[in-house]
């Protein structure tokens, strides 16, 4: 993936039969899904415009030229993405954006490396990361908090476990 995009948000399924869809959002407040003009998927650009916020992360949207069920049906599972240059900057050493975390090494409070976050997901209650695990070669999925993770250095490229109990 091209690491001057970031996903804002994804698909899930048309909505109704005049084209809008249900998109789940990436962004920290639903409605921005269509703050920053087109976005982006497999080369073609949508124009997204928000209809309603139906959750905490998912919304009801038109997109430009779509009108009908079947032609949303088309566009299920689509990622939409936005050039990076054109989200705000971050000002706050303890703000990110999430693509920014995968790739990170994950090191340990002594320093020693761990692994690698692989991937992030979200299946509703909170972000998870999942870790690509050196010594055992295997992959772990931990919850993204304060607690487990309490330092993300981003100019270094890492970020601090805090090994839960009940983790081996």
């Amino acid at each position: 993936m091209d690491n001057n995009l970031v996903c804002l948000g994804i698909i899930t399924s048309p909505h109704g039969i005049k084209g809008a869809v249900k998109i789940k959002t990436f962004t920290e407040k639903p409605e921005n899904i269509s703050l920053y003009g087109e976005l982006i998927s497999g080369g073609e650009n949508y124009k997204v415009d928000l209809v309603s916020i139906i959750g905490d992360n998912l919304v009801i949207a038109t997109i430009g030229g779509v009108n009908s069920r079947n032609q949303a049906e088309l566009l299920r599972n689509k990622k939409l993405y936005i050039e990076r240059n054109k989200l705000p900057e971050l000002n706050d050493e303890d703000e990110f954006y999430q693509s920014d975390l995968v790739g990170m090494e994950v090191r340990l409070e002594d320093n020693k490396l761990y692994g690698y976050i692989k991937s992030i997901y979200n299946f509703g209650s909170g972000d998870i990361l999942e870790i690509s695990v050196i010594s055992t070669k295997k992959n772990i999925m931990l919850s993204f908090s304060k607690e487990i993770f309490p330092h993300i250095n981003m100019k270094e490229g890492y970020i601090i476990l805090n090994m839960p109990e009940f983790i081996d």
